[in-house]
């Protein structure tokens, strides 16, 4: 349990203002925590006289000779609301004579953060001693210790799925050369393996049936396992067919945690929910990228960066033991199903166009990356380790920021600006070298992180608790259709054409997004998902 501790020495009538005055230590905070007074317990401790009457707890200007000090215990408060599994805020007011006040506020919590507590202790301590307004980097409202738990439970799950996601990708180039393979090759194979969705979709469904939590678990599980057994692939086609299962259900584990984690956030924090659940997932993406030099150790050494999906196996334990169910399923499943609300078809047409048209430049962008490095530039598995550290680092504020910006502005124009603006910095990146690439592309992580929270948290918010999950898994077949077009055209046209002309033409999906949410996605900024979908919450 973390204490901190804070004394002043004050005049008497300073002292008065501090105590008493507008957000006076003496009233209940409402922050990062909402306080309750305890029962008055003033309490004092006269020295050598216990006969001496005690001071008026009010008048810390009251005078009492040195030799005669009491410690007045002004008043303590406990949480009704925050992110603690226990708090206690204790206000002992000492006078000292001659004029002279100690004020001493003590604080007692454990913030209520599995895995992550301790990387929230010290900014949760200064900002309690600092003021009484939510810090720079606190979400724009007050998260219960439910939620808090979730959302660090769920974050830690999602620094898996990020990992389990990116293990083809970043290792395929390696395999490559021990399976003796080509460009088009490696992009069929990892077109095939997005025909995975089919088990994405399924497992998301079932998400709306059974419960996110059991479904989680069920997915985490069997994708940590798969991975793992993608060490013993003999050849491509053994490969690509393990691929799939891991993929499939870790893909799954996205979708549920993203509904999950968004149905039990605050209303206007679901967009930092999301940016905190994508800097999870990059992290995860950064561990398999850290793998990555371990296929320098050998023409088979790729296989050990597969193995390492084992870690993943406590994390899911602890979820299992930690992890409630989502009070947004438990209530909708007591409740009797809802007809398909009239909305529902243009949402689902507008999101998946959404889907195919981004997927379409980004997957290839993203898949091909580490083959233009190796090719076109001559990059080592651990060059090209540095410059994807090197150059993504910019996405994680640009998420933060992004992510606060679309719960306090507004979400339209900074996803537009993102997907638009993050797509032309990553193609300009393919038509350079030397220092100018490495800008360029660390400029267009920034901008298209901010996507992150501001365009994908429209996928929860535009359906229905009956049909969250399995309306994302839907969007997840329409955004696979625009991986594999943009992989397997991608491919060719990189064969024939050459990197810069590829990307040219693929980057008109992007430009196709940035104007379809100016003109048809609503404003859903601080509205509850209950609001926004009146037939199903």
């Amino acid at each position: 349990m973390a204490e901190v501790t804070s004394r002043r020495v004050l005049s008497a009538e300073a002292a008065d203002g501090v105590l008493n005055g507008p957000n006076g230590l003496l009233s209940p905070r409402s922050d990062m925590v909402a306080e309750l007074a305890e029962a008055d317990d003033s309490t004092t401790a006269p020295r050598d006289r216990p006969d001496q009457h005690p001071p008026d707890q009010h008048r810390p200007d009251q005078h009492w000779p040195d030799q005669h000090r009491p410690v007045v215990i002004a008043k303590t408060f406990i949480a009704a609301e925050g992110p603690v599994e226990r708090y206690r805020r204790t206000v002992i007011v000492e006078p000292l004579g001659g004029g002279q006040v100690q004020v001493t506020e003590q604080f007692d919590y454990r913030l209520d953060i599995p895995v992550w507590r301790a990387l929230f202790n010290t900014p949760f301590r200064r900002a309690l001693c600092r003021g009484r307004e939510l810090p720079w980097w606190h979400p724009p409202d007050r998260f219960t210790a439910r939620q808090a738990r979730i959302t660090a439970l769920l974050a830690t799950l999602a620094v898996l799925a990020g990992f389990l996601g990116t293990l083809l990708g970043q290792t395929i180039t390696f395999a490559a050369d021990e399976f003796e393979i080509g460009e088009s090759a490696q992009g069929r194979a990892l077109a095939m393996v997005r025909l995975s969705i089919i088990l994405t979709v399924v497992v998301a469904a079932l998400g709306d049936r059974e419960g996110r939590r059991r479904t989680l678990l069920f997915a985490a599980t069997g994708a940590i396992l798969a991975a793992a057994a993608t060490s013993t692939a003999p050849d491509l086609a053994s490969m690509t067919a393990i691929q799939a299962v891991s993929r499939g259900l870790s893909h799954a584990m996205a979708v549920l945690i993203f509904v999950f984690a968004l149905e039990e956030a605050p209303d206007g924090s679901r967009a930092f929910v999301a940016s905190m659940l994508g800097l999870a997932a990059g992290l995860g993406s950064g561990i398999a990228v850290g793998l990555v030099p371990l296929a320098d150790l050998g023409v088979s050494g790729w296989r050990l960066v597969f193995l390492g999906a084992l870690a993943g196996l406590p994390p899911v334990l602890l979820a299992a033991r930690k992890l409630p169910e989502s009070q947004r399923f438990e209530s909708a499943h007591r409740q009797p199903r809802v007809r398909l609300p009239r909305e529902y078809p243009f949402r689902m047409a507008l999101l998946a166009t959404t889907s195919f048209a981004v997927l379409v430049f980004s997957t290839p962008a993203s898949q091909f990356q580490n083959e233009f490095l190796n090719e076109q530039r001559g990059f080592s598995a651990t060059k090209i380790t540095l410059f994807t550290l090197l150059t993504t680092w910019t996405a994680g504020p640009g998420m933060l920021i992004a992510g606060k910006l679309a719960d306090l502005r507004g979400r339209r124009v900074i996803a537009s600006l993102g997907v638009s603006g993050g797509a032309v910095f990553s193609l300009w990146h393919f038509t350079q070298a030397g220092w100018p690439m490495w800008v360029l592309i660390a400029v267009g992580a920034l901008m298209t992180s901010s996507t992150v929270p501001s365009l994908g948290v429209y996928r929860a918010e535009m359906f229905d608790t009956f049909r969250r999950s399995a309306s994302n898994g839907l969007l997840g077949v329409a955004g696979i259709a625009g991986s594999i077009v943009g992989l397997v055209a991608g491919g060719y046209m990189i064969e024939a054409w050459g990197y810069g002309t590829a990307f040219t033409i693929l980057i008109a999906g992007p430009i196709l997004v940035a104007i379809l949410v100016l003109l048809f996605y609503p404003e859903t900024t601080r509205r509850s998902l209950e609001e926004l979908n009146p037939e199903g919450g």
